[in-house]
């Protein structure tokens, strides 16, 4: 296990979040963190995918997810689907 620190107006909101849930704080706090930490990887990845700096699949791989959800968050986000040949013969490798 590793500890983490939190600034002390960040615990009291999740202390007082935690109560009105009705569960402890650790459970709240280590929640938010796993939620937080999917929508950064999520962000990370379509930006990598918007740079062209991945293929659609990469993305999708990426996420732990299909081709079609990720076609789904792609549109989502607003981001132009781009998908050329040389992508789709990389994506059959």
């Amino acid at each position: 296990m590793k500890v983490v620190k939190l600034k002390e107006n960040i615990y009291k909101r999740a202390e007082k979040l935690s109560k009105t849930r009705g569960v402890k704080v650790d459970a709240l706090i280590l929640q938010a963190l796993n939620e937080g930490l999917e929508a950064v990887n999520e962000k990370t990845v379509l930006e990598l995918y918007r740079n062209r700096k991945i293929t659609l699949q990469k993305a999708a791989e990426m996420l732990y997810t299909d081709i079609w959800d990720m076609i789904e968050r792609v549109k989502k986000a607003d981001i132009h689907i781009d998908y050329s040949k040389e992508e789709l013969v990389e994506d059959l490798r």
